[in-house]
């Protein structure tokens, strides 16, 4: 127990480089990658009828993460894509599913860092306060906020869980940089900001609440599989993420096929 503050910290660390690079690319990014594409030979194809197509695939790209858009953009320019004619920039719904596809591995990887985290919240939360317990966790991350507070950051919000201090660095409304310290419920940012929080969080509600036919098909092939004679609280946690997942996204697919 005496290196759990050091392991929450790091695994708080990662988990926002990682929404970071999930966050959506800007509207200049998107336009910049398009143009490098077209000065590097490749056309937009003329199925694409809009007067600004440049403006086509910022519409259709706005919610492509920024770190998938990027490395699309060098696969494309390298030629490592097969079976697509290396000659036209792909249609936007192409390029998001490429950009989208490229990102599978960090999703993946954030929900395993997500879930171990909880699984480490939920094992301290019943410990009794003792001197290496909950008690000892507020204090230290108390003296965090006052080491933070001295280095020039800022205590942008209160009472927030890791779920949101995620959705929230997701939608970019916080500062990259931004430290959660669940101990005691306080994010600081290394800039001043105000954090529209419940406008982020409605917004990211009905996002996560949507699922797609194949992704549910997906999740119901991965909760019928057998699970293994010994099951870690990290499997566990994550089956528990699943099935939270179908269970949210049922009411807004009833509601649709109504």
């Amino acid at each position: 127990m005496t290196n759990l503050p050091a392991r929450l910290s790091t695994l708080q660390q990662e988990i926002s480089a990682l929404t970071e690079k999930l966050g959506p690319a800007s509207a200049d990014e998107i336009g910049q990658c398009i143009e490098g594409l077209m000065s590097g030979g490749m056309r937009i194809s003329e199925s694409i009828t809009a007067a600004n197509p440049v403006e086509e695939y910022r519409v259709s790209l706005r919610n492509v993460p920024v770190f998938g858009l990027r490395r699309a953009y060098v696969k494309l320019k390298r030629g490592e894509y097969e079976n697509i004619n290396l000659a036209f920039i792909p249609l936007p719904a192409e390029l998001a599913a490429m950009a989208n596809a490229d990102c599978r591995i960090l999703r993946e990887d954030r929900i395993r860092k997500q879930e171990t985290l909880r699984a480490i919240e939920d094992s301290v939360s019943r410990r009794l306060p003792s001197a290496h317990g909950l008690m000892d966790l507020r204090v230290t991350q108390r003296e965090r906020a006052n080491e933070l507070s001295s280095k020039g950051f800022y205590l942008v919000a209160q009472g927030v869980d890791h779920q949101e201090f995620a959705n929230l660095a997701r939608s970019r409304e916080l500062p990259a940089g931004s430290i959660l310290l669940w101990a005691i419920d306080e994010v600081w940012s290394p800039i001043a900001v105000r954090v529209n929080r419940s406008r982020i969080n409605t917004r990211l509600t009905v996002q996560e609440t949507t699922m797609s036919p194949e992704r549910a098909d997906e999740l119901a092939r991965m909760l019928a599989l057998p699970d293994a004679r010994e099951v870690s609280a990290e499997q566990m946690a994550y089956r528990r993420r699943i099935e939270a997942e179908i269970e949210a996204a049922e009411p807004e697919q009833k509601e649709q096929a109504a």
